[in-house]
């Protein structure tokens, strides 16, 4: 060993100059585009929400398999501390993972739990809503949005912060909780507000300082033809359209298909008399340029809150012989519509949660409805196995009385934009669902009944297994060809973010985020939490 004692200032300056240089290369400077382009066949990470462009969230493991995964035992755990919804979807690099907490940071390692950086995110300013769904990463740099509406990029060595850049505000009735998706040089990231009336947009963002590159407004220009489905340009101005779950991309075409939420006042209909074009619609951009090429209305004129909420998977399957590319489109009227996504066609549309009184509008009298305000898709990623031809889908049966006010609302900032509202029946009485469906026909090959809502994402693996969880903390791992429940697993909190599984050393690990998910779904003071399992 050296004594530092006995060296000259040059030879202490030249040792600590290697450290420095050894500290820098150790630091993560990935991943790079290639290895995000090849997500998809990785092991041991999982870099995007929905781990790859295409979304099928689907990892070539057998280790845990059919067999054995009732054996699974926990091999870490990880407490943030933070009682704050738990929703978001961790991501996996070079053997750390990295999650957000609300407006909190975290790295800890893949092995042994143990946190490696926090940052803490302090508001500039108010927030409509603190929730966060997740990050991205690319090149060494973390990128996610905070409630206050700043894109931020922080170091993925040790959390520092790169840049920040405020990207819209609460004056706009907005607020950030997406995860981002990253590709090539493009941060690709939208607002939430819908339910305060504000008007969605979605944008590309340079992923070296956050600037604009291209902007994609949901809702037609008062004088574009679509106008005349809102019926007036005072409709337009606080007519909604959101962006709170991830958008997939079609990386050989170039072309990225996004999810838009619900149109606003959200239950009064006669504010926007019409089809409120540009709302619950999926919608296929150009990714360089933010150009639209294709949209498609699901919901029109809705006026029970089902945003669309899912355009993954993205897939190509052999129907009558032929291959058609297919976008699977999803959302909270708890549906699942298999479309091609060169034209928009719909291929089949099947019903997957319970609907009672769904083309019903709402009015002063109260109506029940199936799903209600908290049913259907939420923000609950599905799965995809290309060589079993199967899209597992979580969705929440869970029922409600919707009803609207006597007058139109007016809009106020920072108010909820409402004009009504939905009582959701007794929280013992919601359950879950997960359907598997073969994504040629649309044909339901089996399905699952969980004993609360399931708004976990799914993860399906090579191993003949389906991962999935629930509100009252129950991991689950189901047979891929029955649905049969092969492990259950009880987590300290709710399962209301992501599951994931990766391999390092060469042994396969099953992680799942649990905490209080929100207060919209009984949450209590449970924190955000991690459980990673293996076999013993």
């Amino acid at each position: 060993m050296t004594d530092r004692r006995h060296m000259g200032l040059g030879g202490l300056s030249a040792v600590l100059a290697l450290m420095a240089a050894a500290s820098a290369q150790a630091a993560p400077s990935g991943p790079t585009q290639a290895e995000l382009d090849h997500s998809a066949f990785a092991t041991d990470s999982w870099l995007m929400t929905n781990k790859s462009y295409d979304g099928w969230r689907r990892v070539n493991l057998s280790e845990i398999n059919v067999g054995n995964v009732a054996n699974l035992k926990e091999a870490c755990a990880y407490d943030s501390g933070l009682p704050v919804q738990a929703q978001s979807t961790p991501l996996l690099y070079d053997g750390r993972i990295y999650l957000t907490a609300a407006q909190t940071t975290i790295a800890i390692d893949a092995r042994t739990c143990k946190e490696i950086w926090r940052h803490e995110w302090t508001l500039k300013g108010k927030a409509l809503s603190t929730v966060n769904r997740g990050a991205a990463i690319k090149d060494g740099k973390l990128i996610r949005g905070t409630a206050d509406g700043y894109l931020i990029a922080l170091s993925m060595a040790d959390g520092k912060p790169i840049w920040e850049k405020q990207i819209t505000s609460i004056q706009e009735s907005h607020y950030l909780s997406m995860p981002p998706l990253i590709v090539d040089d493009k941060i690709i990231y939208g607002t939430a507000g819908a339910d305060w009336g504000g008007q969605g947009w979605i944008g590309a963002f340079n992923l070296a300082d956050g600037a604009e590159i291209w902007r994609y407004g949901v809702l037609p220009a008062p004088d574009a033809a679509g106008a005349k489905s809102w019926g007036s340009a005072e409709a337009i101005a606080h007519g909604g359209g959101s962006f709170w779950t991830p958008v997939s991309l079609d990386r050989e075409k170039g072309v990225l298909f996004i999810p838009v939420g619900n149109p606003a006042p959200d239950f009064y209909g006669e504010s926007r008399p019409g089809a409120n074009e540009g709302t619950n619609t999926a919608a296929a951009l150009d990714v360089r340029t933010g150009k639209l090429i294709w949209a498609r209305q699901f919901v029109p004129h809705d006026t029970h809150d089902w945003d669309l909420s899912q355009t993954s998977p993205v897939l190509t399957v052999k129907i009558d012989g032929k291959p058609r590319d297919l976008l699977i489109v999803s959302g909270k009227d708890g549906r699942l519509r298999g479309v091609d996504r060169n034209t928009s066609e719909v291929l089949y549309d099947l019903v997957i949660s319970k609907q009672e009184n769904a083309d019903k509008p709402a009015t002063e009298q109260p109506m029940h409805i199936c799903p209600g305000l908290l049913g259907g898709q939420e923000w609950s990623s599905s799965a995809y196995d290309p060589d079993k031809g199967l899209v597992f889908s979580p969705m929440v049966n869970w029922c409600g009385t919707v009803s609207h006010q006597a007058e139109a609302p007016v809009h106020q900032l920072a108010t909820h934009f409402y004009g009504g509202g939905i009582t959701q029946d007794p929280i013992d009485q919601s359950r879950g669902v997960l359907a598997a469906v073969d994504a040629a026909s649309g044909q339901i090959k089996w399905k699952f009944e969980a004993p609360a809502p399931m708004l976990a994402n799914v993860t399906a693996t090579s191993g003949g297994l389906v991962f999935a969880g629930d509100l009252k903390g129950d991991l689950y791992a189901l047979d891929e060809d029955s649905g049969n429940v092969l492990l259950h697993h009880v987590l300290p909190a709710s399962a209301g973010g992501g599951l994931f599984t990766y391999a390092l050393d060469g042994k396969q690990y099953v992680a799942a985020l649990s905490g209080s998910v929100s207060a919209f779904f009984g949450g209590g003071k449970e924190t955000t939490k991690i459980t990673v399992l293996t076999l013993p």
